[in-house]
């Protein structure tokens, strides 16, 4: 088979991005008529004339878009369109895209039911008799069986045409194939440089995330939490030692060793001072001094007892 001039090959993802789009505008709009409009007609006639109804819109649709412009909705974000052998699509292949795209629904749901019809109308006519009963429920298993048939050797050509379309790309529905459409960008592709930061990103908080799970599956976060919190009351204990030796205002061993009065209390400061020192700052502060370490107030001292030995220092 010969190309088209000027055809540049859709690729597969953008053909498959192309019917998920076409799908979703119809799935979208069925929804909205449904909550919209049908919410105010009767349920009984819209049950009897649903796929009558959304077969003309869907003729509505596409005369307004792949009659007029040749593309799909789809196919026009996407920026592509069918060609044929010669270039541009014939009247008759919109026609037949036609008949494909909007009474697809209409054929699965009436067609059986037509062909019954009709075979059971010749079967009168032939016979000139009112057919019996058991005679009708055979003839009516029959026609069943082959439908079905038909329909299984359908689905299984539609496989092997998808199976094709992966392979080679072209004709991504069996019908394509049998209206010889091929799929083209309208204008030259540029080449496009792909920047897998953002992949490689999600890749690594993923990794990180199975790694969490894992160590959550196996760790005891009751016996972690008590080992910091050992770890930190040594450190807090470690600089109350470190800080009791020193007076806080002068940073050196205090002398006449003085400390806030009820220093047994736990909302005191538990800090010692120079004794020159904290009746300095008392002094200018008008007896209220904030401990620079604790951040706690001081309104009265008194000499430091040690309970290591006993005596005044």
């Amino acid at each position: 088979m010969t190309k088209a001039k000027n055809s540049i090959p859709v690729l597969r993802v953008t053909q498959l991005d192309t019917n998920e789009l076409d799908e979703s505008l119809i799935l979208t709009l069925k929804q909205s008529i449904n909550q919209d409009f049908f919410k105010y007609v009767q349920y009984n006639f819209i049950q009897k004339y649903h796929t009558e109804i959304f077969t003309a819109i869907k003729c509505v649709l596409w005369y307004n878009t792949y009659y007029k412009r040749s593309q799909t909705i789809g196919q026009s974000l996407l920026d592509w369109s069918y060609l044929n052998q010669n270039g541009k699509l014939g009247l008759l292949r919109k026609i037949a895209h036609c008949f494909i795209y909007c009474f697809d629904e209409w054929f699965l749901a009436k067609l059986p039911h037509l062909i019954k019809k009709l075979i059971f109308y010749f079967k009168k006519l032939k016979n000139k008799n009112q057919i019996e009963e058991e005679n009708n429920l055979d003839s009516e298993r029959k026609i069943d069986n082959y439908l079905n048939f038909l329909g299984a050797i359908f689905k299984s050509v539609s496989f092997l045409n998808y199976l094709m379309f992966l392979f080679n790309g072209k004709y991504l529905h069996l019908w394509e194939r049998l209206l010889k459409l091929e799929p083209s960008y309208n204008r030259e592709q540029l080449i496009k440089s792909y920047n897998h930061e953002v992949s490689e990103r999600e890749e690594l908080w993923q990794t990180y995330f199975s790694i969490f799970k894992l160590i959550d599956s196996y760790a005891s976060f009751d016996k972690i939490y008590s080992k910091i919190t050992k770890i930190r009351s040594r450190k807090y204990q470690n600089e109350s030692e470190l800080n009791i030796k020193c007076c806080p205002i002068c940073e050196i061993e205090p002398s006449m060793i003085h400390c806030s009065k009820n220093y047994d209390k736990l909302e005191s400061c538990k800090h010692i001072y120079c004794y020159l020192c904290i009746k300095k700052a008392l002094n200018e502060h008008d007896n209220k001094f904030e401990c620079p370490i604790c951040k706690k107030y001081i309104y009265d001292i008194e000499l430091h007892i040690s309970s290591n030995s006993g005596i005044n220092e």
